[in-house]
């Protein structure tokens, strides 16, 4: 019965001070109450605490500075945090490829269109950059398959352009999955499909640059749907999703 109290208590003081951060009540850089302050407000004893304080500390929510002036600090969510969680269910909870690709269509889409509404200078011209990159590699029969890690890259340059935080995490989810299996398994066939991806990535970075997010959507999803159509009709859609982002 004890132990089921204490589990109980050290998941309610997780939540608390979780959602204090996460809504701002707590800031970033804050530093938290005193270990016996802040036990007393929460109504645990402390060793419950410090365990709650380091699973925080684990997930980046916690940072814990040593010495003169130390204490916990709350910490900015990292963004990749969200991305972590995703790449997990798509790894480890049994969503199949085609989950992933079904949803990356309206998502990636989207994320061009915010892309081309908030990107700057700077964003711009790295998603440039990584179009020069890819059009290098896709030249070269042996840097050809480099294209599909740039072109992760790139989609990712292009989350970040769209400045929102939720996307950007959750782009990085997305890529390290597609990513970690296209590097799992090789297959010569799909070496065909490549070079187009370039010249999709040159037309989408176009229109984010001109600002036209209707035109980023646009050709994002039909690059999307393309690579998803002649996945299954060449070599299956879990194979094109792999290969193709």
């Amino acid at each position: 019965m004890s132990e089921t109290r204490a589990s109980r208590s050290f998941d309610d003081v997780v939540e608390q001070l979780r959602e204090a951060i996460y809504s701002g009540r707590i800031r970033p850089g804050q530093r938290l109450p005193v270990e016996r302050q802040l036990s007393e407000e929460l109504g645990v004893g402390r060793p419950t605490l410090r365990e709650a304080l380091r699973a925080l500390e684990a997930v980046g929510l916690i940072e814990v500075r040593p010495g003169k002036g130390g204490g916990s600090y709350a910490a900015a969510p990292p963004a990749s945090t969200v991305g972590e969680a995703l790449a997990a269910v798509v790894n480890l909870r049994g969503a199949s490829l085609e989950d992933l690709a079904e949803y990356r269509l309206d998502f990636e889409s989207e994320n061009a269109a915010w892309a081309a509404r908030r990107a700057n200078a700077d964003d711009i011209a790295e998603l440039r950059a990584l179009v020069s990159e890819a059009k290098a590699a896709a030249g070269d029969p042996e840097t050809l398959a480099a294209v599909v890690e740039v072109d992760v890259r790139w989609h990712e340059a292009l989350a970040r352009a769209t400045k929102n935080r939720l996307r950007i995490g959750i782009a990085l989810g997305i890529h390290e999955a597609v990513l970690r299996r296209h590097r799992a398994a090789t297959r010569p066939h799909t070496v065909e499909l490549v070079p187009t991806v370039p010249g999709d990535m040159a037309a989408i970075t176009q229109a984010v640059a001109d600002g036209d997010a209707e035109a980023a959507r646009r050709l994002m999803r039909a690059h999307l749907e393309s690579w998803n159509r002649r996945g299954l009709g060449d070599i299956g859609m879990t194979e094109a999703v792999e290969h193709a982002q």
